[in-house]
């Protein structure tokens, strides 16, 4: 599992992610870029991933299910139409649905999509919320949610990053180094741990 926090700020969603991977007892920071929970598609759509690791790697593989509208932008309507039917056949397919009686099955993890200043999140019940100011999912996501209402800090970076830093307080789920990206630049960054950020 992963924290994945996004904050639109100057017609741009700024988003923020650990690398923390846990797999049994092992734990351990993955700084490889094609493993980075967040991935910028070549259509300039930015995809996080909140799932175990072999969720979202089988989702980033088949990454050509994020598409854009024809207007090169992102709709409920498009979501709901044509990346909802293509995610939820491939998480079938690859028997990663959950399955409870009586219940609608649902995947491991949720989704949040950015482009340009358009931020939606895609639930793990595949329900799709359109985010107008912040969202944060994951471990502890109502510690990194507190921080982000923190009207103190001007800086959309700074205040993500605090965010990452409380969230890997509570949750050992989480944990620095963290990569952050944006709709405007779309490159990466890799800042230090939890332990050599200062504030």
């Amino acid at each position: 599992m992963s924290i994945l926090i996004a904050c639109k700020s100057d017609n741009a969603v700024y988003m923020g992610t650990d690398t923390r991977i846990i797999v049994n007892d092992y734990v351990k920071n993955d700084l490889c870029e094609s493993n980075f929970k967040i991935q910028k598609l070549e259509n300039g759509l930015l995809v996080g991933v909140t799932a175990e690791r072999y969720e979202r790697q089988t989702i980033f593989a088949n990454s050509e299910i994020f598409t854009l509208n024809r207007n090169g932008t992102l709709n409920r309507r498009h979501i709901v139409t044509s990346i909802i039917p293509k995610l939820y056949r491939l998480m079938e397919d690859e028997e990663l649905l959950v399955e409870k009686e009586g219940e609608t099955p649902f995947m491991k993890g949720v989704i949040l999509l950015a482009v340009n200043d358009v931020l939606y999140e895609i639930t793990d019940k595949f329900d799709v919320i359109r985010h107008e100011d912040f969202q944060a999912v994951g471990p502890s996501s109502n510690y990194a949610q507190a921080t982000l209402f923190n009207r103190n800090i001007s800086d959309v970076n700074e205040k993500i990053l605090k965010a990452l830093n409380v969230t890997s307080k509570y949750s050992n789920k989480a944990g620095g180094p963290y990569v952050l990206i944006d709709t405007k630049n779309l490159k990466y960054s890799v800042v230090g741990t939890k332990e050599d950020i200062k504030w």
